[in-house]
């Protein structure tokens, strides 16, 4: 699939046969695909911490106030009534395990109140709000019979652009620390998003707004980015590629990463990161690690 060719017509998506492929598998992927492939096994634990429960909830609060179209204060009084379900319901965790929710929340107030104040302004008169959308991006090598017919089983690309406008795509993130200019510049997500924008809205965006809640200064970043239409190819086609991949169950595990000259364990193959660890026979390799340590689900 290429740009040229959004949006493209015919195809319907087959939950029975067809592979659905999101930027954050492909991230898995371009760490570790033995990650991707043990994630449905028995032992694997579902990955939960602070910093992602965050992203999570700032992003709520952002997206219903954009929703409801006025300001949610509302949602800062009662935390507890919708922080519970997402936990429970996207982390399998309760509030009793947050640590220090008083502080939680407060953290959250903040950046919920300088979104608003910095943010909010420069995200009106959206096309789309939180809108799921799917794009074909080619044949899969499965084959199945359809209505008694031979039929192709698809790799299918799926996301969910945070607000699209007419002349840009946004999406909010969360952070540790501000974010460069670089990992704006070489996210797939902008190029991936872009591509199905096109195919949904048969809108041609190429330009994208990451606003970045930067925790250690609590406040919102800027940082706009564009794409070319041969970069925006090549992530359809690497996104087309771990589709296939995916589709094939092939998931080699990569313990050291191969662009590692020094060949050192990555930092994601190891029990605080990987929620494969328990049950991966590949992480044993010859560097003097503690296998004794055990992977747990913690909140910090």
């Amino acid at each position: 699939m290429e740009w040229k060719n959004l949006p493209a017509h015919g195809a319907s998506y087959d939950a029975s046969w067809d592979t659905v492929i999101r930027q954050s598998t492909i991230g898995q992927f371009q760490l570790c695909p033995m990650r991707v492939g043990l994630t449905n096994n028995e032992g694997f634990l579902s990955p939960v911490n602070e910093k992602m429960v965050f992203g999570t909830c700032t992003h709520y609060l952002a997206e219903q106030d954009l929703v409801s179209g006025s300001e949610r204060l509302d949602l800062l009084t009662n935390m507890g009534e919708w922080v519970e379900p997402i936990l429970s319901e996207q982390y399998d965790w309760s509030l009793d395990q947050v640590y220090d929710p008083i502080a939680f929340f407060s953290e959250l107030g903040v950046a919920y109140r300088t979104w608003r104040q910095q943010v909010h302004p420069l995200m009106k008169g959206s096309v789309a709000i939180e809108q799921e959308m799917w794009l074909p991006l080619g044949e899969g090598n499965n084959s199945y019979l359809s209505a008694g017919k031979p039929d192709q089983a698809m790799i299918w690309l799926k996301g969910t652009p945070d607000a699209v406008y007419e002349d840009r795509i946004v999406d909010l993130k969360t952070s540790g620390k501000a974010w460069s200019q670089a990992k704006a510049d070489l996210s797939i997500q902008a190029s991936l998003y872009m591509s199905l924008t096109k195919q949904e809205l048969e809108i041609g965006i190429r330009k994208f707004t990451f606003y970045v809640y930067d925790r250690s200064k609590s406040r919102w970043d800027t940082i706009d980015t564009e794409r070319t239409v041969p970069q925006i190819n090549a992530a359809l086609l690497t996104a087309y590629n771990y589709g296939l991949q995916h589709e094939a169950k092939i998931y080699p595990a990569t313990p050291v990463p191969e662009a590692n000259f020094n060949k050192k364990r990555g930092w994601y193959c190891q029990p605080h990161f990987c929620g494969a660890w328990n049950i991966c026979d590949s992480k044993y390799i010859n560097d003097g690690y503690d296998y004794t340590k055990v992977a747990i689900r913690s909140w910090n």
